[in-house]
């Protein structure tokens, strides 16, 4: 494990993000009678394309001037609004 960049927090995060992808491709994979490995391939593409617009969104607030920590914070919310699915 990384000892620099790296904290409890992040591995939390990935943690409960790794068992809802799981969660959310067998969900998938049921409601559409497939198997799990295209669901979670549908998944996985799905959020490829959610990071792309994380990343454009971020740089766009970046060239608007706003420092690292504004334009954290504003990515932020802006995730709160974007992608979000019915549980």
């Amino acid at each position: 494990m990384p000892k620099s960049g790296f904290n409890a927090k992040m591995l939390q995060g990935l943690t409960a993000f790794a068992q809802g992808l799981y969660d959310q491709a067998h969900r998938l994979a049921k409601e559409q009678d497939i198997p799990l490995e295209q669901a979670m391939e549908k998944e996985i593409h799905e959020m490829n394309v959610f990071l792309a617009a994380l990343d454009e969104t971020y740089e766009e607030l970046r060239r608007s001037g706003k420092d690292v920590d504004e334009a954290m914070r504003e990515l932020s919310e802006w995730t709160k609004t974007r992608l979000v699915r019915a549980k």
